[in-house]
């Protein structure tokens, strides 16, 4: 039985083969099958809300990013949306998040009908958008609560407006933090967006008689310092003094830092945008050849030793042609 499974393989693995070398020569285009691996999580949400009396709302979001960096709390996209006030309310709000992931893996290979190798596929999508509209104006509000004393005695809520926006994008580093608190009137519109490599809030907002705060940051790295190692420690030896962790660094040295607060009556427009793009570095060469467009100066400092580079084997000095020859004619 095991020499007839041997002779099985071998004429498999050679029938692989063949077909192989035939779609080379004469591909059948999208031929083989494919594994795919896909998932997809949305959110939306849509709400206009207008009335007098006591409100309190709480909105969270945060959409990982499988392509990001490791670890679920260093990746994705993520907003914080608070409010709560008492009076006359007229809100619009919009809140959108996408998460998705897929993978697509062609089966020994595949041919598109231009005869060219098709390339697996990865792909990961983090996005937030979020949008806000609306007028607050404060004033007590007399409600009825349940029955019985409170019929008679009606609860009074004298809060002042809070509204507070937050976003965080874990693949940049960065955050954007908008607050306002105990406000007796609030008009705002504010948009956000977020996504992998972008990071903005557009504001628009009159306060009246309150304390308004706007603030971004963009650290150097990650925000939480990696897992320790598990590795076994010998238990004679002394414990180390702690450390100022990566995590601690990047918020003590942040590449950029902005912050504002205002108290009173306040008309405040604010527009920003973090935006990170990474390219691959191009690679760099060393032209030998012909010394006088660049040649042995464009070398890494470590090949230029002598007898250990182009110095050491020819002069690298660089050639006049001469106006007459410097040998006659015989």
């Amino acid at each position: 039985m095991l020499l007839i499974f041997v002779a099985l393989v071998g004429m498999s693995t050679h029938t692989d083969l063949c077909s192989a070398e035939e779609a080379e020569g004469n591909f059948v285009a999208y031929e083989n099958p494919t594994t795919i691996e896909e998932r997809n999580l949305t959110f939306n949400m849509e709400q206009n809300v207008s009335g007098n009396g006591f409100f309190s709302a709480y909105k969270y979001s945060l959409m990982p990013d499988d392509l990001g960096p490791a670890g679920h709390k260093n990746n994705g996209v993520e907003a914080k949306m608070k409010a709560h006030g008492s009076g006359k309310m007229d809100m619009a709000s919009i809140m959108y998040a996408e998460s998705s992931y897929l993978n697509r893996t062609w089966i020994n290979g595949a041919y598109d009908e231009d005869g060219k190798i098709i390339e697996d596929e990865e792909d990961s999508t983090s996005i937030i958008q979020t949008k806000e509209d609306g007028q607050m104006t404060h004033s007590p509000s007399a409600l009825t609560v349940g029955s019985g004393y409170y019929t008679a005695h009606p609860l009074i809520f004298k809060s002042l407006f809070s509204d507070e926006t937050k976003i965080m994008n874990r693949d940049t580093f960065s955050s954007i933090h908008n607050r306002v608190e105990r406000a007796q009137g609030l008009d705002i519109n504010l948009e956000t967006d977020l996504d992998y490599k972008n990071t903005s809030m557009n504001l628009n907002e009159d306060m009246i008689n309150g304390n308004a705060h706007f603030s971004a940051i963009r650290r150097a790295g990650n925000s939480v310092d990696p897992e320790n190692d598990d590795s076994e420690e010998d238990e004679t030896d002394e414990a180390e003094p702690p450390v100022l962790g990566p995590a601690m660094k990047a918020w003590h040295e942040p590449t950029l830092m902005m912050e504002t607060d205002y108290t009173g009556t306040y008309h405040i427009e604010t527009n920003l945008k973090l935006y990170t793009e990474e390219e691959d570095p191009d690679e760099e060469e060393d032209y030998w050849l012909p010394c006088c467009s660049g040649g042995f100066l464009d070398m890494n400092l470590l090949e230029q030793f002598e007898k250990k580079s182009a110095r050491g084997i020819f002069d690298c000095t660089c050639f006049l042609v001469p106006k007459a020859a410097q040998f006659s004619k015989i």
